[in-house]
């Protein structure tokens, strides 16, 4: 079951390594891409353990990139090219998977990966269970320095990230809403406006007013009767 485990593990690797290894091979001035090794599976039956793994030989000086320690944090090397495209790799993935999976151990020599290792922040996230410590996640962030390559590759700050995805909290336990209700149920306003007198009214009384006189001056008009003389 562990070659199993190892095989589909660094041939995910391989498969992200390769879209991220196409957005690179466009930036001119990023250079040689990583690659990620091949893994394959073996089955032996003559064998008292039937499976293995098989890969290319790598020739070279053996380097680990990255590695994950007994503390559960990622220790990573920033000095030369190869090793600054490491850390943009682990950034970009970070990014890629919206926060939900890293890789944690990185091995290889020159550009050419190897025994690669991945924690996810869920177990199911690709068919992988949690492995190590599940703060890797929020220590990565913490201790993540974007480099010339993850300027290259565009790639948000984490910290910005962090910031965006994380609910700001209520600055008070009762909602501001629920305030208003209350504060309006005690003393509402409208209530003191219906309780007085109507503004109307004295405006009616002041119009029938003026117009009483004016009937009366019209009737108290004598009439003219005109006569006749024979």
């Amino acid at each position: 079951m562990f070659c199993l485990q190892e095989c589909k593990t660094q041939n995910l690797a391989r498969e992200y390594c390769k879209i991220f290894s196409a957005e690179a091979r466009v930036i001119e001035n990023f250079g040689p891409c990583l690659e990620v090794v091949p893994v394959y599976l073996m089955y032996r039956p003559a064998n008292t353990v039937p499976y293995g793994t098989v890969e290319a030989d790598l020739t070279g000086a053996y380097e680990k990139y990255s590695i994950l320690d007994d503390a559960g944090r990622i220790n990573t090397r920033t000095g030369s090219a190869v090793e600054q495209k490491c850390c943009a790799l682990q950034h970009w993935i970070f990014q890629w998977t919206n926060g939900n999976l890293l890789f944690t151990r990185l091995e290889g020599v020159d550009t050419r990966i190897t025994n690669v290792g991945i924690s996810v922040k869920s177990t199911g996230h690709q068919g992988l269970s949690v492995e190590g410590n599940p703060k890797v996640f929020e220590q990565f962030v913490a201790q993540h320095q974007c480099n010339y390559f993850c300027g290259l590759l565009g790639l948000r700050s984490l910290k910005v990230m962090d910031s965006l995805s994380t609910p700001a909290k209520p600055k008070c336990s009762r909602s501001p809403l629920l305030q208003r209700k209350m504060a309006a149920g005690s003393s509402s306003p409208q209530t003191g406006r219906k309780a007085a007198g109507s503004p109307r009214l004295p405006r009616k009384a002041e119009q029938e007013g003026r117009k009483t006189p004016t009937k009366q001056k019209a009737a108290d008009v004598p009439k003219v009767v005109k006569m006749s003389l024979n």
